[in-house]
């Protein structure tokens, strides 16, 4: 940032840069190079949703998640978990992963926050080979169900007789959770994409790898950028299996990479593309779709 200027954090959790007499709001893209060159991590998963309040959020999720009779106050059982919190004006409003979490329809407020999926018949990303798309929203748990979900209705299709699933569900779903988990949501207007071809999964998560972690060292290292949405996301269970969607063990990639490579023969593949990081799920007895 240029000399001269200075970032100011509100009460209410707003970064503002000031030059001469005028301020704003500092973009995230801003804030994060700033604390970047600083040293400091920026938690954008804990940053106020400025558009949205607290009646946005669902209560009866918020009555699974914390039970009908909490014993403190709601509004301080919110702010005492991060689910939201004051803005300058005294305004309670939700955290980003208060929203993700609970809010009935996040991308309301936080458009890039759903999943793109789509299943093509052959093995291009082709308009022509197009056999169904759809947006998966809502909150990010029903989005990873949702996701789950769609590979395993299309990925049956094609498959010959007793050669079994195309994938192991189980992998896709420690995919899913993971993108869901660690995208970077500051990152406005692109979302997780999911492609399915003949022959492969393709998961597209927004955000690049940590300074400290390469793609050779991704299995043994652990790093969670959204840290509040991933303990949200390490206590709620799963309608599809009942089990939480996150546990704390940072076994996730090294699953994703043995467990895949012993269904279809193939290792997955973790490549870097600009902002954006994409697994590559290869399909068992590959086959046309449709």
């Amino acid at each position: 940032m240029p000399g001269g200027l200075y970032v100011h954090r509100t009460s209410g959790g707003r970064y503002y840069t000031r030059v001469g007499s005028t301020k704003r709001d500092l973009a995230p893209s801003e804030l994060a190079r700033f604390f970047r060159q600083r040293g400091r991590e920026y938690v954008f998963d804990e940053q106020l949703v400025l558009s949205a309040t607290v009646g946005d959020l669902s209560r009866n999720r918020l009555e699974a998640f914390f039970g009908r009779s909490p014993i403190i106050p709601w509004l301080d059982l919110l702010r005492n978990t991060r689910v939201a919190s004051r803005d300058e004006d005294g305004v309670d409003r939700p955290t980003v992963a208060g929203l993700l979490v609970f809010a009935t329809e996040p991308t309301e407020f936080l458009a890039s926050g759903s999943i793109e999926a789509a299943c093509y018949h052959g093995t291009r990303l082709s308009s022509e080979d197009l056999i169904h798309a759809e947006r998966l929203a809502g909150p990010v748990s029903d989005q990873i169900d949702a996701g789950i979900a769609f590979v395993a209705r299309f990925m049956q299709t094609g498959v010959s007789a007793g050669t079994g699933s195309r994938y192991d569900i189980d992998v896709v779903d420690e995919a899913i959770v993971n993108a869901v988990t660690h995208r970077d949501y500051a990152i406005a207007g692109s979302k997780i994409r999911l492609f399915l071809f003949a022959d492969r999964l393709e998961l597209y998560s927004p955000g690049k790898l940590p300074n400290t972690i390469t793609l050779q060292d991704m299995p043994y290292r652990t790093f969670t950028r959204n840290q509040l949405l991933g303990s949200f996301l390490s206590r709620i269970r799963s309608k599809r299996t009942g089990q939480v969607f996150l546990e704390s063990r940072g076994e996730g990639v090294r699953k994703i990479l043995k467990d895949g490579e012993a269904h279809s023969g193939r290792r997955p593949k973790y490549e870097l593309f600009g902002d954006e990081l994409r697994l590559t799920l290869w399909a068992k007895d590959p086959e046309p779709i449709g």
